[in-house]
């Protein structure tokens, strides 16, 4: 079974997290709860909305996100809708490998598509019984879940191994939590929210959570344009991405072939494209994409000028020291010659404006 063809019965099995939460709570509520934002009226979570943890973690929240807004996404969104959506024919599907569950960043890039799929190391975690955790409990949740968040805020991207020690802490145990986050702070309504793993097909089934190896959130825009879609597929995948697990006729392998012609999007992925051991999800992208957006981190540039017809923002500077061997002598040449656009945020490993590099690429 495909999975388009399960979304029929699936907003009807799985609107409610019951299961999760111990009360009949939809995941649009818990999404909204956990982004600081109002719920519905009818929500069992408003019992517990005058409780300080609650109060505490709404108003940071709120000025997270604002501030997030203000200094970062809003220059984003800008800039892409200037000069990326022009060039793009309303694709089907955004495929963002090695980026963890970074729905923010991937929306505030490419609105409106119907499918987004990322995928990284974290854990899926799960949603926690608010209502059986003490004072104590539920305030040490949420300022965790706020600090796991204000990282990503200020640095753009996860780093696999801090979240590593995060996840585990005072009850977060995965990713769940902040793709809901990411939801309802990027405008959108959770329909629902399910399991999966991708079967020996290549096809997205519900699965058991102790078996699971992806979470799929049925979205739509609070507030969509005429020409947007009415639903909105985010998957997250923790998988591996190597060549040992990324190869030819493997499901996730399938699962992704079964979506040609998409966007790929990468950001802060440690080079890992540039070494021979992903050599295998390195070519996939090359031959699947028809645009692709990344910083110097993704496919080494000079590799991918012979498929695509690149434009280049900002100012390449070289890698960090961390990643000092990963240098592009080619980069500093076409970056030295004037033809670059500029960048008005920082992004990747370079958070500076001043320092910091997006090449966008069309599929000659």
């Amino acid at each position: 079974m495909s999975s388009r063809s399960i979304f029929s019965w699936v907003s009807v099995l799985f609107f409610f997290v019951s299961s999760t939460t111990g009360q009949d709570v939809n995941f649009d509520d818990l999404a909204r709860f956990v982004a600081g934002k109002p719920v519905s009226a009818s929500s069992p979570l408003n019992q517990i909305m005058g409780s300080p943890s609650v109060r505490k973690h709404y108003a940071e929240t709120t000025a997270l996100s604002e501030k997030w807004q203000e200094a970062r996404l809003s220059k984003i969104q800008q800039w892409a809708a200037t000069e990326l959506q022009p060039q793009l024919s309303r694709p089907n599907t955004v495929k963002y490998m090695f980026g963890g569950p970074d729905f923010v960043h991937v929306v505030s890039v490419f609105p409106g598509v119907p499918e987004y799929i990322l995928a990284g190391l974290e854990p899926l975690g799960s949603i926690p019984d608010f209502f059986s955790m003490d004072e104590a409990a539920l305030d040490s949740y949420l300022t965790h879940l706020n600090y796991t968040l204000r990282s990503i805020s200020r640095r753009n991207f996860f780093i696999t191994t801090e979240m590593r020690e995060d996840f585990g802490k005072e009850g977060i145990d995965g990713v769940f939590p902040v793709l809901l986050y990411f939801a309802a702070l990027t405008g959108h309504d959770v329909l629902n929210a399910n399991y999966v793993t991708v079967d020996a097909s290549g096809a997205a089934v519900l699965s058991d959570p102790a078996k699971a190896t992806g979470i799929w959130l049925r979205i739509r825009e609070s507030n969509p344009g005429a020409n947007d879609p009415k639903e909105q597929n985010l998957y997250y995948f923790r998988t591996d991405l190597s060549n040992t697990g990324f190869k030819g006729g493997a499901p996730f392998h399938q699962f992704l072939s079964a979506r040609p012609d998409s966007v790929a999007y990468l950001k802060a992925a440690s080079f890992l494209m540039h070494q021979e051991d992903f050599s295998n999800i390195r070519n996939f992208i090359v031959g699947d994409s028809k645009w692709i957006l990344q910083d110097a981190s993704g496919i080494p540039a000079e590799f991918l000028s012979l498929y695509f017809n690149l434009t280049f923002y900002g100012n390449y500077t070289g890698p960090i020291d961390m990643f000092s061997e990963y240098n592009q002598p080619w980069l500093h040449d076409v970056y030295g010659s004037g033809v670059a656009k500029p960048l008005p945020f920082g992004t990747g490993y370079r958070m500076k404006d001043s320092d910091s590099i997006q090449i966008f690429g069309v599929r000659k």
